[in-house]
């Protein structure tokens, strides 16, 4: 829970315009089947690894200043538009 709420308030630091591909992204790390989503709480091993995994990507993509835009595929586009996970959208 600490990791999400750590990456949505990075996500704050970066361009407006870009926030959205930033959020989706986010989402798809912690949610998706295939990055690790719905891991078993009793699974020790694989939960420390999905963490330390969380935490280089905060690092590397999400707290580098230089990093201003984020491009995601079109399959993991649709693969959030299925999950229901992308109806969050505010543009200027």
């Amino acid at each position: 829970m600490a990791l999400y709420r750590r990456g949505l308030r990075l996500i704050r630091t970066k361009p407006e315009a870009s926030r959205y591909d930033f959020l989706l992204y986010l989402r798809h790390f912690f949610r998706h089947p295939s990055m690790g989503g719905g891991v078993s709480v009793r699974d020790f091993a694989t939960v420390e690894y999905m963490m330390r995994r969380g935490n280089k990507m905060l690092e590397d993509i999400y707290e580098n200043p230089s990093t201003k835009r984020i491009r995601l595929s079109p399959a993991v586009l649709d693969d959030m538009h299925e999950l229901g996970l992308s109806a969050y959208r505010r543009r200027p």
